[in-house]
């Protein structure tokens, strides 16, 4: 009966190691912080190359659009005064200022450049000709064989997806896999 009384009391002390054992084991916290702009932040391991691979697969395709300047607004809450920014006199209005954006071919560089930029200033304005043109498509042709008879061999290093989908938008009802005999499509004016 001694032995009976030791093994259950024996247990229930196993038992109570092992919960405390447990409960002093599963406590992980999760650290809460928040990322702050501008702080630099040390890696606690390092990217593997498919994670890197994958994002340099994925920004390689993305079209990257011109910042816009930011406004600057300084508010003084002693004196209730705050202040916009001032409207440069040495700056033309937005009419010009637009003309300006458009930059000519040799300052934008290579061929896919210049097509992403004709093809998004087009999509600003669709109704404008000297953007953009529609083109008379061949029965069968599909839109990688119209680009390379109106554009050449350089338009092969466009990057596929983005100009397929941008020229979808632009044309729309207009099936880009198989044209009809006639069919008319908006294409850009690359410079």
């Amino acid at each position: 009966m001694q032995d009976n009384s030791q093994l259950s009391t024996l247990n229930s002390q196993l038992v109570l190691l092992a919960a405390l054992f447990l409960t002093s084991c599963t406590g992980y916290e999760r650290e809460n912080f928040r990322m702050e702009v501008g702080k630099e932040y040390a890696l606690k391991r390092w990217p593997d190359s498919a994670y890197i691979d994958t994002l340099e697969r994925f920004f390689a395709k993305e079209y990257v659009k011109e910042r816009k300047q930011k406004a600057e607004i300084t508010m003084n809450m002693g004196n209730n005064v705050m202040s916009l920014p001032k409207k440069d006199e040495k700056k033309p209005g937005k009419a010009a200022e637009k003309k300006s954006q458009s930059k000519p071919a040799e300052s934008i560089g290579s061929f896919p450049d210049r097509f992403f930029h004709a093809l998004y200033t087009l999509s600003e304005n669709p109704g404008n000709a000297e953007h953009g043109r529609k083109y008379k498509a061949k029965g069968g042709e599909n839109l990688d064989d119209l680009l390379l008879r109106i554009y050449g061999a350089q338009v092969k290093r466009v990057p596929k997806n983005l100009s397929e989908n941008m020229i979808k938008r632009l044309n729309p009802g207009v099936d880009v896999s198989s044209f009809a005999e006639g069919e008319m499509v908006l294409l850009p004016n690359v410079k």
